[in-house]
């Protein structure tokens, strides 16, 4: 169990990248996504598509999809987990909705009073709650939004909530996708310190290529860029996908990471289709043998009408 000094390291590394918080908005609760070098914006379709890239939900062939998923998150550095779920409805042949959220959780640490006396334990936690909307502009190009609700619990008296939003927008060919997306745009986070921290916006954008290798068999190519807005830092994802009869998918990617943001960090990961369900699961080696990420996974069950 750790102690209250671990508080003062969550606050700092919760702000103090140029006066920016709740850094846990730019980790994944889709482990397609984490499977994939971090690439949200022109992955396969799942439930998560809802908040990893609204627009993309107006192309959607079905009429519903509902997923959760559990993260462990650095289990080797700061153990900490993310519960995540999201879903969509299409409504006729241009407009779909949303839905989605998640809950990162740090590990428990014990409180003590001036004198060193223990007052008891406190977990620390960070919450997103998002509705999303697309609309579908033409046979291939589909813009969206999403509108989040953000909370951050550090400490017993130290809280701090806002609104955030993303806008989203998507060109789908035949065989071919490229989407931009503004993401984390909106207000600021303050936890009664009388200083205000900006929300992790980022600019992203990315393209993706599927080739038909054999009957029944494809082969997805996936690159995207991240430039954080409040820094100018850039990251980068490249990740390949093979699909074989839509039913079983390998996954693998590289993420070409930022120390103010997310690290670097090789992806790896599978995806099943069986019906109406599907299974993704995703595993995560960091960028050397001390990488806070080494070991940290995902794993999410979907549902699809």
């Amino acid at each position: 169990m750790k102690k209250l000094s671990i508080f003062a390291a969550l606050l700092f590394a919760a702000t103090q990248i140029s006066a920016q918080s709740v850094p846990f908005l730019n980790v994944n609760s889709d482990p397609h996504a984490a499977a994939m070098g971090g690439n949200t914006l022109t992955i396969g379709e799942n439930a998560f598509t809802a908040t990893n890239n609204a627009s993309a939900m107006a192309f959607s062939q079905n009429k519903f999809r509902v997923g959760g998923s559990y993260n462990s998150w650095q289990p080797d550095y700061m153990d900490n987990s993310i519960i995540g779920f999201a879903g969509f409805a299409t409504i006729g042949e241009k407009w779909a909705v949303g839905i989605g959220g998640k809950m990162f959780g740090y590990q428990s640490y014990e409180v003590t009073d001036a004198n060193g006396a223990p007052k008891g334990d406190f977990t620390p936690k960070e919450n997103a709650i998002e509705g999303a909307v697309a609309y579908r502009i033409s046979e291939k190009l589909a813009v969206g939004a999403n509108i989040r609700s953000i909370s951050s619990k550090l400490a017993k008296d130290g809280s701090a909530s806002t609104i955030g939003a993303d806008i989203s927008l998507t060109y789908k060919a035949e065989n071919f996708t490229l989407a931009a997306a503004a993401t984390n745009l909106g207000g600021s986070i303050d936890y009664g310190t009388k200083t205000k921290y900006d929300l992790p916006s980022m600019v992203k954008f990315g393209g993706a290529y599927m080739f038909n290798i054999a009957d029944e068999q494809n082969l997805s190519v996936n690159l995207e860029g991240d430039i954080l807005m409040n820094d100018s830092a850039f990251m980068g994802s490249a990740a390949v996908e093979y699909s074989l009869k839509n039913t079983f998918n390998l996954r693998a990617g590289y993420h070409m990471g930022n120390e103010e943001a997310i690290p670097s960090y090789a992806s790896f990961g599978f995806g099943v289709n069986f019906k109406a369900f599907n299974i993704d699961a995703a595993y995560l080696m960091g960028g050397g043998e001390n990488s806070v990420l080494n070991g940290s996974f995902g794993v999410a069950l979907g549902l699809k009408f």
